[in-house]
């Protein structure tokens, strides 16, 4: 049974409201292919209905409320979201296919997690820095940029949300969010907590919405700054609007990784985090590494070995402890990798196993975990990314330094992995390719470190003590002399903080 229920009104201006149109959409259960549950889509009306809430409880370069105000509200959210746990596991492994476990762990706990690790900063907005100039001082202020449109994709729906929620309001923020009309069912359950928190109105507004009201939000007079999670293509039109309204934009695309294996590679550690690395979330995951650069002296034994690895993985219904592989996230989904499959064929690629939909599940949008080998660096199926559960491998001759050059061959720049018995030639690897993220000898993703992307996949930085600086506007007061002790503490009090510096450490969680 669904834990997903039909809705009739829009989260916005701190309250549920009956939306502008009657226009729908509908969830559908991606391991079924069945109703989850019917949901209103936001127009451009609504949309005016929510920034204008957001940009009352904004506050101009106040933000809202106290810095002890913000962290204790964020607190709250975080218990509100544990709360909710089994009914946002399920329903988000309903939505996108994502085994049971995993949603919980990657949507529910991150978000708490993003919560409580930006709560203690919320005191970084409003700080001032006193410093000496070449007549009087410069008083450096730390202000809040105002209402935040943020556009969400479906995959992680809570995660990629709080990456950008979290830091948005611990510095005093405002947000409208566009979820996805995948996944926007779940987006009610957060509303829901939202609500429980006890936000004051128009702080959070929720608009699931298809693309051209989302362009309408992007382009909107009453925002601020645009936060997106999404496609290539999305990003590169989203920041040409940005681009045309001088409008400050956040943009984490799309990624083709490549993990590239040495020589020395240690092959049960790299099978031992394959699904993790090149897998995760049934391959429906920005940062998976799909390239698998191999030695041409260990090609046909890593071949074998990844061969038999992902083929021994059961695919079935997201809601089964024993899934290791779900379905995808739709029909479309479906299709655009079955597209890739074919391509991959056509090209001269080798399917190793998997390639097309597996055996007895007639009923859910499922791609069996598919291997290629004998890829070329030239193919499509090495070049473009396919966001589904299917990894290339191409084999390569000579140094490490060739194997970097095949590794960044590459239009994006957002992931990658190195695996060799040498740490320390690992780390000089990592520090090498030109890449937003990288791992040695491991899949890891760290919330207290930063996370972005190089040229198509994205502009700009989330997560880490560094997410704050996206939400964050600074104002310099040229002084001839400097504030007073009762000045300073005035300045400081909305923040509930003083002197508070940006570069102080802070812990990761």
């Amino acid at each position: 049974m669904s834990h997903g229920t039909d809705r009739d009104a829009l989260y916005l201006d701190g309250d549920w409201h009956a939306p502008a149109t009657d226009r729908t959409f509908t969830a559908v259960g991606a391991g079924t292919e069945e109703p989850l549950g019917v949901f209103p889509e936001a127009s451009r009306a609504d949309v005016d209905a929510a920034v204008a809430a957001a940009r009352r409880a904004a506050g101009g370069t106040r933000g809202w409320g106290t810095a002890a105000s913000r962290a204790a509200a964020m607190e709250r959210l975080a218990l509100a979201l544990e709360a909710r746990t089994d009914a946002l596991g399920t329903l988000i492994a309903q939505e996108v296919g994502t085994p049971r476990a995993r949603a919980v762990e990657a949507n529910v706990g991150a978000a708490a997690g993003l919560l409580r690790f930006y709560a203690p900063l919320a005191g970084v907005m409003h700080s001032e820095d006193l410093r000496p100039a070449g007549y009087g001082h410069s008083l450096v202020r730390r202000e809040p940029v105002g209402v935040i449109a943020m556009i969400v994709p479906w995959n992680y729906p809570l995660s990629t949300l709080f990456f950008k929620l979290a830091p948005a309001l611990a510095m005093g923020c405002t947000a409208v969010v566009k979820p996805s009309p995948t996944t926007g069912l779940d987006s009610f359950l957060v509303a829901d907590a939202v609500h429980e928190a006890g936000f004051p109105p128009g702080v959070i507004n929720f608009l699931p919405a298809e693309r051209e009201v989302g362009e309408y939000l992007v382009t909107h007079p009453g925002v601020d700054k645009v936060a997106f999670t999404g496609s290539t293509a999305a990003g590169r039109r989203i920041g040409g609007l940005c681009g045309a309204l001088l409008r400050p934009v956040t943009l984490e695309l799309g990624g083709k990784s490549a993990a590239i294996l040495l020589e020395d590679a240690p092959l049960p550690l790299f099978l031992d985090h394959l699904l993790d690395l090149s897998f995760n979330n049934n391959g429906q995951t920005c940062t998976n590494n799909t390239r698998l650069l191999v030695p041409r002296s260990r090609y046909a034994e890593i071949v074998d070995a990844v061969t038999d690895t992902v083929a021994a993985w059961p695919v079935g219904d997201p809601l089964d402890p024993a899934t290791v592989i779900g379905p995808v996230a739709g029909a479309a989904a479906r299709e655009r990798i079955e597209g890739y499959l074919d391509r991959g064929r056509r090209e001269g690629a080798r399917v190793t196993t998997g390639g097309g939909r597996p055996a007895g599940l007639d009923r859910g949008f499922y791609v069996a975990p598919t291997v290629f080998a004998d890829v070329e660096p030239s193919m499509v199926v090495a070049r473009e990314e396919i966001f589904g559960p299917v990894v290339t491998l191409t084999p390569y001759d000579g140094t490490v330094e060739g194997a970097v050059a095949l590794a960044e061959d590459s239009a994006y720049g957002l992931a990658g992995s190195v695996w060799t018995e040498d740490e320390a030639l690992g780390r000089r690897v990592a520090r090498t390719v030109d890449t937003g993220t990288f791992s040695v000898n491991h899949a890891n993703f760290d919330i207290g470190a930063p996370f972005g992307g190089r040229r198509d996949s994205g502009l700009g930085s989330e997560l880490g003590r560094e997410g704050i600086e996206a939400y964050l506007q600074y104002k310099t007061i040229f002084v001839t002399e400097p504030p007073g002790p009762d000045e300073a503490e005035e300045a400081a009090d909305t923040a509930g903080t003083a002197g508070t510096s940006v570069a102080e450490p802070v812990p990761a969680r």
